[in-house]
């Protein structure tokens, strides 16, 4: 018996057998923008590190010391990092004074002192001063407080020091400006006043037409009975002719 609808022929397509046929790819979506970028390879550069305390810009790497001397050992203190111009100045200002103050207490540190303070002058803060005002901090920046040298370690150890080196040239030009109190050389001519009684003699050179002139210097041919006779201190290194004795004017 047969079926008028029976289908005599193979069909068209063979059916599907997982194990014979692999599965579709799957569907490949367009992509979000039609065309790539211009510049798909362009590099990107890291950013300049900030300072690691408040986080501004610019800010340079800083080496700050500080010295202590204890008579017998001593110590010295070393703070590196990244910092910028305000919290460098910070710290810079901060381990300086300290070493003014404690880092002569020894004999040693007496030495060692000096070079650490020239080599935070002359490097931390010249590479701090290069730098222009620091900006973007995320952070409260450190407080510089005053200069050196308006704190009061400084004041307590510079003015000693500097008291003493215009002690020097103070005495010198005392000693150049004013009579050191000795005798003086005596010439023919001058006049003089004695400021101690007879026969002890403290004669001070003056001016004859001075009120306090009482005696005049003269040779010794011209001495007579009742002039004084000048003692030897007053004759020796005479710049002109020495005298030999004083008459009452």
């Amino acid at each position: 018996m047969t079926f008028p609808h029976a289908q005599s022929h193979p069909p068209s397509h063979p059916p599907h057998h997982p194990q014979q046929y692999p599965p579709p790819y799957p569907q490949q979506h367009p992509p979000a923008y039609p065309y790539p970028p211009a510049y798909p390879y362009a590099p990107v550069y890291p950013s300049a590190p900030g300072c690691e305390v408040c986080g501004a810009q610019p800010a340079t790497a800083v080496t700050a010391r500080a010295h202590q001397g204890m008579i017998v050992v001593m110590r010295t203190v070393t703070r590196r990092g990244t910092f910028c111009r305000t919290c460098g100045l910070a710290v810079y200002r901060q381990m300086t004074s300290g070493t003014l103050l404690t880092g002569w207490w020894g004999l040693f540190s007496l030495f060692v002192t000096p070079f650490v303070i020239l080599a935070n002058v002359f490097g931390a803060r010249a590479a701090l001063r290069r730098l222009p005002e620091p900006y973007g901090a995320v952070r409260p920046p450190l407080d510089p407080g005053r200069r050196v040298l308006r704190r009061a370690p400084a004041m307590l150890i510079l003015t000693p020091v500097a008291l003493l080196a215009l002690a020097v040239p103070t005495l010198v030009l005392v000693g150049l400006f004013t009579d050191d109190g000795g005798p003086a050389a005596l010439s023919v001519g001058d006049c003089v006043r004695n400021e101690a009684d007879w026969p002890d003699q403290q004669l001070r050179k003056v001016d004859c037409g001075s009120p306090s002139a009482e005696y005049r210097v003269l040779d010794e041919a011209s001495c007579g009975p009742g002039d004084y006779l000048l003692r030897s201190e007053y004759v020796i290194d005479s710049p002109g002719r020495p005298g030999s004795c004083v008459a009452p004017l």
